[in-house]
Order: structure tokens, then C-alpha cells, then sequence
């Protein structure tokens, strides 16, 4: 028997085609991925999803693979959540060498508003008007 043809089914089949740019971030790794190439701004997302990757950020730290490097961060690493002041989840953080994290301060939380907030800080702006900056 067919699952339904909705939103929900599609977006599951749809996202074991999204590959998983992120790397699960706890205390232990935290500052070697935020210290290690430098030159190369780190978006954070705190979530307190207990397994996976969100689809939207996976799509996310695919698109932006050569630019920027993604972490995701659970709500267990309660010192990191201390440590960027998170007080609810999700969040999410732009780290760069230079001066504090930039959160994202927005409720929206569509594909759109973080390419937008998140494009900002990349080291390579995408037009994002442009054709492939949608997933794939």
C-alpha cells in the first residue's frame, strides 16, 4: 500500500536526498571546530531535536559547503547553552574569528529568512535571487 501523496511524506523522501553537511557539536568538540580554519565562519543551530538534522539546515549547510561550516549543537550541552545564552530552542549563531557570536533574532525560521541572515555573513555572497540557491 502507497503512503499519501502530502507534505509530510515528501518532505521525508525528499530529504534522504539532502546530504548532511553538519557536524554534532558538544563540549568536547566545540572549540576545535570553532578554532580550526579560521577564515571560515561557523553557523550554529541549538536544537532540541534529539536525533537528525533538521531538513531546512541541512539544506542549508549544503548550499553553503564551501563558504561557511555548520554545527549543531542538542539542548543536553547545557554549557554551551550557557555559554551563547541560549534560553529557548532553536537558535541559531553566526561565530566568526573576530568579535561576538550574531544570533539570529528572527521567529521565522523558513528556508528564506536564514539563507538571508546567513548569506550575510558568508564569505561569498549568493545572489539569492539566483536559480540554484534553492535546495536541491
Amino acid at each position: 500500500m502507497e503512503k499519501p501523496f502530502d507534505q509530510k511524506n515528501v518532505k521525508k523522501l525528499a530529504g534522504r536526498f539532502i546530504s548532511d553537511k553538519t557536524i554534532e557539536i558538544t563540549q568536547n568538540n566545540h572549540k576545535t571546530f570553532v578554532e580550526e580554519n579560521i577564515q571560515t565562519p561557523k553557523v550554529l543551530l541549538f536544537t532540541n531535536s534529539k536525533k537528525g538534522t533538521p531538513f531546512m539546515f541541512r539544506a542549508l549547510s549544503q548550499h553553503f559547503e564551501k563558504t561557511l561550516e555548520f554545527g549543531i549543537i542538542r539542548d543536553t550541552e547545557d554549557a554551551l547553552a550557557k555559554k551563547y545564552k541560549v534560553k529557548k530552542f532553536p537558535s541559531v549563531f553566526v561565530v566568526k574569528s573576530e568579535g561576538k557570536p550574531i544570533k539570529y533574532e528572527s521567529d521565522k525560521f523558513s528556508y528564506q529568512d536564514l539563507f538571508e541572515f546567513i548569506n550575510v555573513h558568508s564569505q561569498i555572497f549568493v545572489d539569492p535571487n539566483a536559480s540554484d540557491n534553492q535546495p536541491k
